[in-house]
Order: C-alpha cells, then sequence, then structure tokens
C-alpha cells in the first residue's frame, strides 16, 4: 500500500509540474507585452523598458519560470517564488496586490458554491439511484430517467437563467422574496443567508450532475443486487431498505466515489458560468477577468489552483478506493 500511495503521489506532483509549465509557456505566448500592462498610463518607452528589465521580462521565458519557482524578484515588497515558504503565486499586475493574497480572498465563496453542491448532488443521486433500482422498470425508474436525462440535456447556463427568472424574478413580482438575486454571505458571517444566497447555485450545478450519478448508481446497484450474499441476506428475512442501503449500496460505492472525485476537481473549474450567472465573486470570476485584463500572473495562479485540485482529489479517490478493496491493502 505504501509503494501504491507514492506511486500515485509521484504521478500527481509530475502532473501539477506539467500544468504548471505549459500554462506558464502558454501565457508568454498569448501576453506579449505584460510591462504595458504594469506601467502606468502614458509611460513612455523609458519606462516600460525599466519596468522589463526589473521584472526580467526580457530574459526567455524558462529563465523567468525559474524565477518563478524559486526566488524571483520581489514586486512592490511582495515576495515571490511558488517553491519559496510562504509560496507565492506572483504579483497582479492589473490589482497591485500578490496573486496568493487575491485567491485565498476569492476561495471561500467558490469552495462553498463546489463542496455545497456536491453533498446536494450526492445526496439525491443516491436516493433517486436506490429507489430507481428498487422500483426497477416501473413507472417511478421510468419518471426518474427522464429527469437525469432532462438534467444531462440542459446547460448549466440555461438552467441558471431559469432557476433566476422563475424562482427569483417571478415570485419577487408577487411579493414572495425566498431567493435573493445574487451575491455571497460568507458562513461566519451568517450561515442562514450563506445557505440562502448559494441555494440557487446549488441547484443549478446539481440539476446536471444528478442525471449521472442517478444512473450510475442504479447500474451499479442492479448489478450488486444479483450477487449470492444479497441473495443470502434475503433469506435470512433482512429487510429490503437494509439491503439496499446497507449491504448493496456500500459495495457499490467504489465507483460512485471515484465519478465523484473527478467530477469535483473539474467543478472547481467550472464554476466560473454559475458564479457568473449568480454575482458570486469566486475564483473562477477572478481567472475570467484576468484572462481578459491580460492580468498573467493571476492566470497562471487560478490554473495552477485549479491543476492542484484536480491532482489532490484524484489522488485522494485513488487511495480511497484502494482502501475499500480488501485485494489491494497489501
Amino acid at each position: 500500500m505504501l509503494k501504491y500511495t507514492l506511486n500515485q503521489a509521484s504521478r500527481a506532483l509530475t502532473t501539477l509540474l506539467i500544468v504548471l509549465v505549459a500554462t506558464f509557456a502558454l501565457t508568454r505566448v498569448a501576453y506579449r507585452d505584460p510591462a504595458a500592462v504594469l506601467a502606468p498610463r502614458n509611460a513612455d518607452q523609458q519606462t516600460l523598458d525599466g519596468i522589463t528589465r526589473a521584472l526580467r521580462l526580457d530574459e526567455p521565458w524558462y529563465l523567468q519560470l525559474w524565477h518563478y519557482l524559486y526566488r524571483g524578484p520581489d514586486i512592490q515588497g511582495a515576495e515571490m517564488g511558488l517553491f519559496h515558504w510562504p509560496p507565492a503565486l506572483g504579483y497582479s499586475f492589473r490589482q497591485q496586490r500578490p496573486v496568493t493574497e487575491l485567491i485565498l480572498e476569492k476561495i471561500p465563496a467558490t469552495l462553498s458554491l463546489a463542496l455545497g453542491a456536491v453533498v446536494l448532488w450526492m445526496a439525491l443521486a443516491l436516493l433517486f439511484g436506490v429507489l430507481a433500482a428498487r422500483r426497477r422498470d416501473t413507472w417511478v425508474d421510468h419518471g426518474l430517467s427522464v429527469v437525469s436525462y432532462t438534467g444531462l440535456s440542459v446547460p448549466t447556463f440555461l438552467t441558471g437563467i431559469l432557476l433566476a427568472y422563475f424562482l427569483y424574478f417571478k415570485l419577487s413580482t408577487y411579493g414572495i422574496r425566498w431567493f435573493p438575486s445574487g451575491g455571497y454571505v460568507p458562513l461566519t458571517e451568517d450561515p442562514a443567508q450563506w445557505a440562502r444566497h448559494l441555494l440557487l447555485p446549488w441547484l443549478t450545478i446539481a440539476l446536471a450532475e444528478i442525471g449521472v450519478f442517478q444512473r450510475v448508481v442504479r447500474a451499479h446497484l442492479l448489478d450488486v443486487l444479483g450477487a449470492d450474499y444479497i441473495r443470502t441476506a434475503r433469506a435470512k428475512g433482512v429487510s429490503e431498505r437494509r439491503v439496499h442501503f446497507d449491504h448493496a449500496l456500500g459495495a457499490a460505492l467504489n465507483p460512485i466515489i471515484t465519478l465523484g472525485g473527478l467530477e469535483l476537481a473539474a467543478l472547481m473549474g467550472g464554476a466560473i458560468v454559475t458564479e457568473q450567472i449568480f454575482g458570486l465573486d469566486g475564483v473562477g470570476r477572478l481567472a475570467v477577468e484576468a484572462a481578459v485584463g491580460g492580468d498573467f500572473p493571476v492566470v497562471i495562479g487560478t490554473t495552477v489552483l485549479a491543476a492542484a485540485v484536480f491532482v489532490v482529489s484524484t489522488f485522494a479517490v485513488d487511495v480511497v478506493t484502494r482502501l475499500r478493496d480488501p485485494a489491494g491493502v497489501t
């Protein structure tokens, strides 16, 4: 097990390093004159050249990458260097602040959105999947199939717009204000308002994901329900509820955990649309504004963050599924 964990950790770090190098090189191609972004308006060529030399932007990209990883030139007193302690992801040319500080400021909203959506869709998908397996080929199974395929077919942005239109705008015209139009309230400030402001964004993401998970849960449950130990449990008089939730669901969890980990990792990068629709000031919104404004240190920082979340999630999923497999723990 130790050897397996070390191999997985090595693969994860290699993946992260490749993503970092590729992102760094691509931003150097896409943003050719970063000194002009950093310089004040109407700056002359001498000023631009001074900024370029100070930040070593005139050096080859691989030397700039070296400075990015190790201790590079401090910018306006902010320490640089990803591998330095504390790690620094660069300096935002547009916002004149360290990228690490910007991400730490935005990440509570994105984490609240992603983790809340995962909890909601996993709970509903497990419930609907077990229900569909227990009522196989009945109107309940067919009805849940229709719900699944509908959720999969409608784009996330359209689901978000429809939810905002009907549950905020239309209800507001009748004086019912159950849901806010957008915004984010920190959990530590007011838990009730935190959940109220995030309920529609959670639903937007969950409706798109429930379909996949519900069908996966149903398919694996039906496979497990044909096993000998399930027939033995039924022969001993174990209730159908315990057979499905305690025996069959536990055995079918590995593929569900794997898919859930991958979806959570993808969600950290895909929450951009939902954040834009509901006005959540998260990492996705920060990344979009940086990409449009040419603030490439922020683009690199947010990309590295998304890649790190993906790598850590898949690593955790691999280890957990290995531990749940009795043949894999040696």
